[in-house]
């Protein structure tokens, strides 16, 4: 007799990577996991912006060849422990995702005299698009959806607070009343705002990655730097 789909799978047979910890995660998991795209996309933004944050431990070689090894070996474990597919499933993809932030991190930014080639300018534009559709059109979605399905904010005839009831301890009445699918609304139009901030802000950061900040002139009278054996410390003009 053919096994039907435990509670940590879905219907077709696979396993639910979410925990069911707390009653909502399982309902907005498509909310979760642009979250989770989007923070681990600007993650990879930073390091591009800070590299090299350190020193790559093992030869390039070494380390490009980690990446299908680890997907080898996820793939292998899962199949002879299947009891813990969703543990393994994790920890491959904690994994993957950290060897390539390390991969990154670890890396060279490019010199600024040598132009950029088709593939890596193909790359950049793929990975801006990618984070734009993530922040800009599936999580406001994905918030919606959930909103509307699970928390049941959609229901006109449900308010926050109305006209006729008095505002907290003031001595008169709202001035308007609120209701849920507004409160939804609002929540999607902080999301854009957010997004649009840090938009703005990643593109300054990126223009300006490669400025050198000047270092302060010298004051007359200023005590003189030391080194740690105590002789006074050299500035080169």
């Amino acid at each position: 007799m053919p096994r039907g789909p435990t509670s940590a799978e879905e219907p077709g047979g696979m396993p639910n990577l979410l925990p069911n910890w707390l009653p909502w995660i399982r309902p907005a998991g498509r909310l979760i996991w642009g979250c989770l795209a989007l923070v681990i996309g600007l993650l990879f933004v930073v390091a591009l912006l800070k590299r090299p944050l350190l020193k790559r431990p093992f030869p390039n070689r070494v380390g490009y060849a980690a990446f299908p090894v680890l997907i080898a070996l996820g793939l292998v474990a899962a199949r002879i422990v299947p009891d813990y597919q969703t543990w393994i499933a994790w920890i491959t993809a904690l994994a993957l995702v950290g060897h390539g932030l390390l991969m990154v991190a670890s890396s060279h930014d490019r010199d600024p005299e040598e132009p950029a080639t088709w593939a890596e300018c193909f790359a950049g534009a793929l990975g801006v698009f990618a984070l734009f559709v993530v922040g800009f059109a599936i999580i406001p979605s994905e918030w919606l959806n959930y909103a509307n399905s699970y928390l049941n904010w959609g229901d006109t005839t449900k308010f926050v607070w109305s006209s006729h009831e008095q505002m907290l301890f003031l001595p008169f009445n709202w001035p308007f009343s609120y209701d849920y699918p507004s409160m939804r609304d609002t929540v999607a139009v902080l999301i854009y705002v957010v997004m649009l901030g840090l938009d703005l802000k990643l593109w300054v950061m990126w223009q300006r990655r490669r400025e050198v900040k000047e270092a302060p002139a010298a004051v007359e009278g200023a005590p003189v730097k030391r080194s740690r054996f105590g002789r006074p410390v050299r500035v080169r003009s």
